[in-house]
Formats: C-alpha cells, structure tokens, sequence
C-alpha cells in the first residue's frame, strides 16, 4: 500500500504480497482509540485504519455527514494506493461497518472487489440503531455516549475539549443515524464473501440485528460472538483478529498456530 491520506498503518506490510486489513472505526473513533492495536500483530499481515476527515491528520477538513460520501472518498482511496496484487480485506465496526459495506459495493462495481469484508457490531441497512442520539441536545447527547461506552465522563467537564470533540461526534452520529434502506431489494447482494461479529453483551447491536445483514450478501459466515460489550474490538483485539484470520485463509500464510485455538462461540 502506497502512502495514503486517509488510512495511518498500524501493521507493516512485510512484503509486497502481504495481505492487507484495512479498519474502519466507530463513531467517534480516532487513531488514539487503536493505538494498543499496533502491539497485536497477527500473522502475515499489514493493518490500516481509516481516519475520518475532520481528525488526526485530516483535520483541516470538515467532517462528512454521510456514509455514502465517506464510502466513496475510501474506495478512491484505495483505488489509488492499493496494489492489484495485494489480497484486501475490508473491515468496520458500528458506524464504519456501514462505510465498509459502501465501500466494498463501490469496489465491486469498478471491478477492484476486496477479497474478503467484515461486518462488526452494526445493525442491517434495513434496520434501525437501538437509540437515536443525533436529534438530543448537547448535554443528553453526551450523557448517552458516556452510557455507551464511547465516551469518557471527563469530557463532560472540560469545555476545551467539548468545543474541539463535539462537532465531529455531531457528524458522525448524523452520518450512521441516516443510513438506512427501506428493503434489501434496492440493490443486489455483495458477492464479497463476508464475515459477520457481534459482541456477546452488545446493547448496540443485538445478534439478531447483525444477522441481518444476511440479506445483503451473497457469501457470509456469522455472526460469530466475541465476549464483550459494544466495544469488544478494543477489548478482546487479539480475538477479533483471530476470527478475521481463520474466516479468511486464503488472504494469510500464517494459519497453523491459529487452527489449532479453540474458536470463539459461533450460533
């Protein structure tokens, strides 16, 4: 992968046919939040995150309120930095699973399909999130992140913080809560062979509502259940990894030491 604006490596490629994950983040989500990532290194593999416009090093630019507009900026991208050669996994949780699936159709339409997509504790395009944040006040917005998990109590206290943080949480709970399509039959389904993860006390989304996506793709294994809330890919990294890695042998080399752990619950 060539130098990209909107995807920081936190796994080097080893060589040029390494298999190549590229995450996209939650709302919210920044490069701080996957900083211990870098020490988890599984397998053959190089790891990008993807950085939404408006932090990190992007942060000259507005933050987008649409996942179809995030989706596009990614698949151009990747386009440009990915080589053809390169095996391509793309993953997202929550928020960014949504732009991970957009993603993979825009590559899939322009003959550049990844080989493989992970679908991480996000309902299904045709269905709704457990609570609607974007339309509360600023105070009942934050108070409902902190009840999430995805936000510290200490930025409630810290007006600084709250005037830099705000506005890009603002978009990205805009961008998730508007997703939505009214039925499965507006476009095909992926041909994209697709794992599906779910967290095992997730109050965002619910097995159920991460096996829907079922109906959105040609070729899917899951949802596989990982122990933990919402956030279990921060929680138990080593075991998201892990899944991602047995779920798609052919994108890695390094297979052996993997097969032989037990597997996380699968229903």
């Amino acid at each position: 992968m060539t130098q990209s604006a909107m995807c920081i490596p936190l796994w080097p490629a080893r060589n040029g046919n390494t298999a190549h994950l590229v995450m996209c983040p939650f709302a919210g989500g920044s490069s701080s939040a996957f900083r211990h990532w870098q020490a988890e290194q599984l397998a053959d593999c190089a790891l990008s995150l993807v950085i939404w416009p408006g932090r990190d090093r992007l942060r000259h630019l507005e933050p987008l309120r649409s996942i179809t507009q995030l989706a596009a900026l990614l698949a151009n991208e990747l386009e440009a930095s990915v080589s053809p050669d390169t095996p391509l996994l793309l993953a997202g949780h929550s928020m960014g699973a949504q732009v991970a699936f957009e993603t993979c159709r825009l590559l899939e339409q322009r003959g550049h399909a990844p080989q493989g997509l992970i679908i991480s504790g996000c309902h299904a395009p045709h269905l709704h999130s457990e609570r609607q944040l974007s339309h509360r006040d600023d105070a009942d917005f934050i108070a409902e992140l902190i009840d999430i998990g995805g936000c510290s109590p200490e930025l409630r206290e810290n007006q600084e913080l709250m005037s830099l943080f705000l506005p890009l949480l603002r978009a990205d709970f805009d961008a998730t809560e508007s997703y939505h399509y009214d039925s499965p039959d507006v476009c095909p389904p992926l041909r994209t062979p697709a794992l599906l993860l779910c967290g095992s006390h997730d109050r965002e989304a619910s097995w159920q509502q991460v096996d829907a996506w079922r109906q959105w793709l040609s070729h899917v294994t899951g949802p596989v259940v990982i122990d933990g809330d919402h956030f279990y890919p921060i929680q138990q990294a080593r075991s998201f990894f892990t899944q991602i890695i047995r779920h798609f042998p052919h994108a890695f080399s390094a297979m052996t030491a993997l097969q032989k752990q037990p597997s996380t619950s699968e229903r």
